[in-house]
């Protein structure tokens, strides 16, 4: 979001005692700012589909192979197991190949609220997450929620290794996919930390690990150096993106005004970069 403009505070809040604001100065800075803040969305999703573009001019297309592979999908909060991994989960599921995913926290701080609890919110989110692997084709058992607080995984860091550590040992995944390390939200580092320790838990063999983006697409965090530097891998969606489309929907507290917030804004063109012929992902450490 845009600072307030300088010259509109300036011309409204430091007046002499006693004098009126000029109506020109102040409805011309009005006008500015609410220029503002019907462009900078714009402006980021410009940028994001030219950085999108970048990243897929330097792609390897990993579809055929990676169908056959089983993995593990580390989801920092409920919704981004779907949005960076939901066509390669199905197309997973379509060729049989075993789907594993884990969601570390409750969400439950997301969107803000003044009208439900944090508890309240977290049901309605864990429920979204069961909904949208409905779509997605995933039995009820192939979620598992850790419920770590929204937020706070650093704090936790220590329980959610040993956590993962347990579930993977379990499956033994041939992949795992895991947030970007760029990502800009906390939880999302912290998981992207613990999904690189994790492909060495085994040394007889190393699971390829591949990282999605979700704040990526933010031009604050998107840097010039990383899309020449990244390794690139795409999934084909196809057939998948509308059932894509309808799992993203399940997720209805964070696509739509569900309680009647007010100030809630729509995310339409944050949305669309995960509804494209392609996902993206970061393909992290050696080819075993």
């Amino acid at each position: 979001m845009w600072d307030p403009d300088p010259g509109f505070a300036h011309a409204t809040l430091f007046l002499p005692i006693g004098k009126k604001p000029n109506p020109t100065i102040a409805g011309a800075a009005a006008a500015r700012n609410s220029l503002r803040r019907r462009a900078y969305p714009a402006l980021c999703e410009g940028l994001a589909v030219i950085g999108r573009q970048l990243l897929l001019s330097r792609a390897e297309d990993m579809t055929p192979q990676t169908a056959t592979r089983s993995c593990l999908v580390l989801a920092p909060h409920p919704d981004d197991e779907t949005l960076g991994c939901g066509a390669t989960i199905m197309r997973k599921l379509a060729a049989g190949t075993s789907v594993q995913i884990v969601i570390a926290t409750d969400g439950r701080y997301w969107p803000p609220s003044t009208k439900l609890s944090a508890d309240a919110l977290a049901e309605i989110r864990e429920e979204e997450a069961h909904r949208a692997g409905a779509i997605l084709g995933l039995p009820r058992e192939n979620i598992s929620f850790l419920r770590f607080e929204d937020g706070r995984l650093a704090e936790h860091r220590r329980l959610l290794r040993d956590r993962l550590v347990d579930i993977f040992d379990k499956m033994d995944p041939e992949e795992i996919f895991a947030p970007s390390i760029i990502d800009s939200h906390p939880d999302h580092r912290v998981l992207a930390e613990l999904g690189r320790e994790l492909v060495q838990v085994r040394h007889d063999r190393l699971p390829r690990l591949y990282e999605y983006p979700i704040w990526f697409w933010n031009p604050r965090i998107l840097r010039i150096r990383d899309l020449f530097e990244l390794r690139i891998c795409i999934v084909r969606t196809e057939k998948f993106r509308p059932r894509k489309r309808a799992a993203i929907t399940a997720y209805r507290s964070q696509v739509t005004n569900l309680i009647g917030e007010a100030g809630w804004t729509a995310r339409r063109g944050f949305l669309r970069q995960f509804l494209q012929p392609e996902e993206i992902f970061f393909e992290i450490g050696p080819r075993a």
